[in-house]
């Protein structure tokens, strides 16, 4: 048979499951296929037999395909044999297995791969018959390698000279690879260093052991730090005697630059350990980043304490990459993801694989805001990537801890003042309390009873305001619409005071927590009675409020124009303008039985909100409080 005639090969197929191996090798016009049911079918013209192995399943029996080699050796010696396994994984043994015992069993070409791979199955079908043309001599093969792999390869003789090198490892002493044969390091560098070249590989040769992964540093010609990373091994001749050595040499020169920056990044966020507030920590990090030649654009733009809203926090010569991607900041905080930025800014996505050259990485740090870099270059790459997100991580853990100590913070201040009233304001009417006990014992007239009844009832009202500071701080309870008459309503009637109206119009809707929606109105409706009686009012030609009849306290209750909140609003004396901005403060009061606590209350109740709480004059020159920063309809 010439090698222009078809390759006559026969498959042995006994229940169809050698269909993707027949079927490819269909597609080859110079491969003539047969197809028989057992071993004893074989013509002795075949050029090759394919053979199946496989295992059992629900429809078919095990076809055991080394039992089949067996008889087809016994039968034709010299037929060149291609094992088929199919399914090998779904098998007991592995791929790697049958592979080995295929080799062991001495059969040509094992083939596993399915019927997807149509032109490897004919190479491999063709190897076995020894048709194969692709592959080239042992010389041929060598040079290709030398010539074509990235990294440097060199063959020394026992006195270090070239024997052999890789085109890379010539070029990188600006030679042609057979120049190169018969040199030494001292015709390529410095004496010194090829004094420590050759000590080395005497010594890898006398051990006879490899050396591996060592980096070296060195500076090239044009003043750049390089690294590379070098193994060599002995080679030995038919004797076992060394002959000399053959080693690599890998530029790892991007990687060292890479670790580098990776542990100045970890270095460096210790900086931030140190910072103290938010702003501080934003002005480090972008600090951090003008150090590190990958990240020389970084901005961190952080939620606004008041209105929810990212803003950037470093300096304004920074502001540059905010304003750029300020929708995708945004975007990336609300999703709570990784944004990709395209370099036209237009779009983003989530995935750095599907943005064609990102320009920028948007990456959120908590519920703190936005961690963004761009390299300025015009492509975040992934090893930028990886050092934004190590950043970002040390960035959003620094703000973790810095909100941990302004709570701790709050914490103790609220301490200091429980502190205050326990010692000093529970204290006085218990000393009151206790002398006047004293006192009745001796002399138990009613008016001593009267003072102790009074400081009992002024302990109860402290407690009780007490409880409700405990909970300045914590987050207000789940918001719902409430009807702002029907807290009025119940303000008004837990506060039960005689002498005391309260009118409300155009009450609306608002979003709050309608338990402590009604602490801060009955905290406002205290404060209009304590402050509001008709002695401590200026006379007044309105009959209403003129008579002796009617001396109670009017407060009303509406909507701010526009929804924009609600108002409370009292006839009493008023607050000077002077005094507006201290009757929030904890402890302050200028009557004699008020604690000093109620508006300090009615302030925390607003912020736990995010509302806003001001005092302005009334219609009828008294005080009037507006609540603002309302969710209302």
């Amino acid at each position: 048979m010439s090698e222009a005639d078809p390759l006559p090969v026969t498959c042995v197929d006994p229940d169809g499951r050698l269909g993707p191996v027949v079927a490819a090798l269909r597609t080859a016009d110079d491969v003539a296929v047969a197809v028989v049911e057992t071993v004893d079918d074989v013509s002795a013209t075949a050029a090759c037999c394919v053979l199946l192995h496989a295992p059992e399943t629900a429809s078919h029996s095990a076809v055991d395909g080394f039992a089949q080699l067996e008889a087809l050796t016994d039968a034709h010696p010299e037929m060149p044999v291609a094992l088929y396994g199919h399914d090998i994984g779904s098998m007991t043994t592995t791929t790697r297995a049958f592979t080995h015992r295929a080799v062991d069993e001495g059969v040509d070409a094992a083939i596993t791969m399915g019927g997807n791979r149509p032109e490897l199955i004919v190479r491999r079908v063709k190897q076995a018959a020894g048709r194969e043309t692709h592959f080239q001599s042992d010389s041929e093969l060598l040079d290709s390698l030398l010539d074509s792999f990235p990294h440097q390869l060199f063959v020394k003789d026992d006195v270090g000279r070239f024997v052999d090198t890789s085109a890379l490892t010539a070029s990188e002493y600006d030679f042609d690879r057979d120049e190169l044969v018969g040199l030494t390091d001292y015709e390529l560098l410095p004496h010194h260093l090829a004094d420590e070249l050759y000590e080395e590989e005497q010594g890898i040769m006398a051990a006879g052991e490899p050396m591996l992964n060592k980096v070296e540093h060195y500076v090239d010609i044009e003043g750049r730090s390089r690294w590379v990373n070098t193994a060599k091994a002995p080679r030995f001749d038919a004797d076992g005697d060394p002959i000399g050595i053959v080693g690599s040499t890998r530029d790892v020169t991007d990687e060292k630059r890479q670790e580098h920056m990776v542990r100045a990044v970890h270095e460096a966020s210790r900086d931030l350990v140190r910072a103290g507030d938010r702003t501080e920590i934003g002005e480090v990090t972008v600090a951090i980043a003008k150090d590190i030649p990958a990240l020389p654009r970084v901005q961190v733009a952080l939620v606004d304490a008041d209105g929810g809203t990212l803003r950037p926090v470093d300096p304004d010569d920074q502001r540059r990459v905010y304003d750029r991607y300020a929708e995708w900041y945004d975007r990336a905080f609300d999703r709570g993801e990784t944004l990709f930025v395209t370099a036209d800014g237009a779009d983003a996505v989530a995935e750095w694989t599907a943005a064609d050259e990102p320009a920028a990485a948007l990456i959120p740090v908590g519920d703190h805001g936005v961690f963004g870099v761009t390299t300025g270059e015009g492509t975040v790459d992934e090893f930028t990537l990886d050092l934004a997100n190590i950043l970002a991580a040390n960035v959003e853990a620094a703000l973790d801890r810095a909100e941990r100590e302004r709570e701790l913070e709050r914490q103790n201040e609220r301490l200091e003042e429980f502190a205050s009233i326990v010692s000093h304001d529970l204290r006085n009417p218990l000393t009151v309390a206790d002398a006047y006990a004293e006192i009745a014992r001796e002399d138990p007239q009613p008016r001593h009873f009267d003072k102790i009844e009074g400081a009992l009832d002024r302990m109860a009202q402290l407690t009780e305001e007490l409880l409700t500071l405990a909970k300045k701080g914590q987050a207000v309870g789940e918001t719902t619409a409430v009807r702002l008459q029907d807290a009025v309503d119940e303000a008004r009637a837990s506060v039960g005071a005689d002498r005391f109206t309260v009118r409300t119009a155009d009450c609306g809707t608002v979003e709050a927590d309608a338990s402590r929606l009604v602490e801060l109105l009955e905290n406002l409706f205290r404060n209009a009675v304590e402050h509001g009686s008709s002695h401590s009012r200026p006379a007044s030609d309105d009959a209403e409020h003129g008579t002796a009849d009617d001396e109670a306290v009017t407060v009303t209750v509406g909507m701010l124009p526009d929804r924009e909140g609600f108002y409370v609003a009292d006839d009493g004396p008023g607050i000077a303008e002077s005094e507006r901005e201290k009757v929030f403060e904890m402890g302050y009061t200028d009557s004699e039985d008020g604690t000093g606590y109620g508006l300090y209350i009615v302030k925390t109740i607003a912020e736990a909100h995010g509302w806003t709480v001001t005092v302005v004059e009334s219609d009828t020159g008294g005080a009037r409080f507006e609540v603002r920063d309302v969710t209302a309809r």
